[in-house]
């Protein structure tokens, strides 16, 4: 059965719901985060993890963050399910890959608290369009598109015949598309387990991100970040399509639960 599931599917790998762990992390003294998951594929090796993150210290996060591109974060848990190709030949390697990285994430402190997650939705896309169009290049891409267009603006004053206006601005806008972060605009809010999450896709060259993040307390937020990557492949071949149908399942069984509910619901079940 297995092999002729392989077959139809026409790849090997990839999430098996019938193959799955469970994970509890607390996110302060509010949250308790919950999750079942696929079994990663090839194995993930195990190795100590940290389960108790103290929101509420001061400078905590300032203090731990990591950074790739204008996100800043604290790692939580990482997933990934591997997609090889039928029969395994010399030089080919996976056809591509899907990763879960949930991590906490933190609104500046200038910006006021999102009240829900429609609001958060729009406070991330606002972090993400003003920093790679910031007036100010720095490091991790920091104004990167704004980096595009003035390399564009100086490429055109050195030409012997400038660039007409639509020239530099259709030459930017494929610059940006192949090098740098195009607008995002649109986010969609869906609800899990009873809770609110705000969804934004990005994409960038090899890559497409689904990010769907929940508001917590202080500016803190938690996010799901499914990267669906092509090594050998593109994203027309059936694998690809099914490692994105596998995204809302995995959603449905990531839990974000209130302590103070749980301890009620529990004195309740007691009685």
């Amino acid at each position: 059965m297995a092999l002729l599931r392989k077959l139809l599917r026409r790849y090997r790998g990839g999430p098996d719901f019938h193959q799955t762990f469970t994970e509890n992390y607390y996110l302060g003294e509010q949250f308790k985060l919950s999750f079942r998951l696929p079994t990663c594929n090839p194995p993930k090796p195990p190795r100590a993890k940290i389960v108790n993150y103290p929101l509420e210290q001061l400078n905590w996060f300032e203090d731990n963050y990591r950074q790739i591109g204008h996100s800043k974060y604290i790692p939580l848990h990482e997933a990934y399910w591997y997609f090889w190709p039928l029969i395994q030949t010399p030089f080919r390697g996976e056809q591509g890959d899907l990763r879960l990285n949930l991590i906490l994430g933190k609104l500046a402190p200038t910006q006021p608290q999102p009240q829900s997650a429609a609001e958060l939705g729009r406070a991330l896309l606002d972090q993400y369009n003003g920093y790679y169009n910031s007036s100010v290049v720095g490091d991790y891409a920091l104004g990167r598109n704004t980096e595009i267009r003035n390399d564009v603006e100086a490429h055109s004053a050195r030409r012997a015949t400038p660039f007409t206006e639509e020239e530099k601005q259709e030459l930017i806008s494929k610059k940006i598309q192949n090098y740098g972060y195009p607008k995002i605009t649109e986010y969609e809010v869906f609800t899990f387990n009873q809770t609110e999450w705000v969804l934004h896709v990005e994409n960038e060259t090899g890559f497409k991100k689904y990010l769907y993040a929940t508001l917590l307390e202080h500016n803190y937020y938690l996010m799901a970040e499914f990267t669906l990557s092509t090594n050998m492949s593109d994203n027309t071949k059936p694998w690809y399509k099914d490692a994105e149908a596998a995204i809302e399942p995995m959603m449905q069984q990531i839990k974000l639960h209130k302590l103070e509910l749980l301890a009620s619901d529990n004195l309740l079940a007691a009685r």
